[in-house]
């Protein structure tokens, strides 16, 4: 996950490039780290104006996890 401010147009992006650690139990992610990251990326998704999916699958897990309409989800 990255966060961008575009400092032109005042506005929040976040680039997400992998969420295998809430899918995947056999992540090296212990439960208080995949439960902190968890968190971190839902109030980055919920503030964000723009979201940046490197790939269809994760514009779909985020979608999935998250709630986020596919409307404000942008592919890489």
């Amino acid at each position: 996950m990255k966060k961008y401010t575009d400092y032109k147009a005042k506005k929040k992006v976040v680039e997400v490039h992998d969420l295998s650690f809430l899918s995947d139990r056999n992540h090296s992610y212990g439960w208080l780290r995949r439960h902190l990251r968890h968190h971190k990326l839902r109030r980055a998704l919920k503030r964000a104006e723009r979201i940046i999916a490197s790939n269809s699958k994760v514009a779909t897990d985020i979608t999935r996890y998250y709630f986020i309409p596919k409307d404000r989800i942008t592919l890489k």
